[in-house]
């Protein structure tokens, strides 16, 4: 039996309580493993945005560990294949941003990671970036670096469990809808951050023009 079926057999057996990774998956790397169960469909307790781990002391480990709490004991989130991009592909992207951080406009000296506009969470399945147009391409994805990457990413969670959109950058703007998430990302900043730079400022030279 490997890890990872012995960490789901030891959840189910435990259902609806929380389970400790460490022990009962026997792994090096217990947070791998939960992953590896995650992908297979099965639904967690989500304790915040992408977090489900909740650390809790264990009797037989004797010390603090992370601890998940699954929910059912058969499959019911769908499972989405994430597409890899390909070195040419990834080359074009860059090219099409012009290497550019679309909520800075700065340009990304290294590591620029391209980031669905629409998060992860919301795809009903991933976007072959091979397959589109460069107008189709600007249309579905993003350059942002590392750090803005991983602040969108926890936002736009907290957006999926709450139906409440983030203001961008603590701004309360949205340049389509308003704070509540009405089955589409447009109009928030983290969706696109080029397009709400360019629709806040035509608010701005607009009321400049007005005094």
């Amino acid at each position: 039996m490997s890890k990872v079926e012995k960490f789901l057999n030891e959840c189910k057996k435990n259902l609806g309580k929380w389970t400790c990774a460490s022990h009962n998956s026997e792994s090096s790397q217990p947070a791998a493993t939960f992953r590896e169960v995650k992908k297979m469909g099965y639904e967690f307790e989500e304790i915040s945005a992408n977090r489900w781990g909740k650390q809790m002391y264990c009797k037989t480990c004797g010390r603090v560990t992370t601890h998940y709490k699954l929910l059912k004991a058969v499959p019911t989130l769908t499972k989405k294949e994430r597409l890899t991009i390909d070195k040419k592909t990834r080359e074009r992207i860059l090219n099409l941003f012009s290497h550019k951080d679309a909520f800075t406009g700065a340009s990304i000296s290294s590591c620029a990671e391209i980031d669905h506009k629409i998060p992860w969470t919301r795809l009903d399945k991933d976007i072959d970036a091979t397959k589109l147009s460069d107008n189709e391409i600007k249309e579905h994805f993003q350059l942002l670096t590392r750090e803005h990457n991983l602040l969108k990413d926890r936002l736009c969670g907290s957006c999926k469990l709450t139906n409440v959109r983030p203001p961008f950058l603590g701004i309360p703007f949205w340049y389509e809808g308003d704070s509540q998430y009405k089955g589409s990302c447009k109009g928030c900043g983290w969706y696109d951050g080029k397009k709400w730079r360019e629709e806040i400022s035509k608010l701005i030279k607009n009321s400049n023009s007005k005094k």
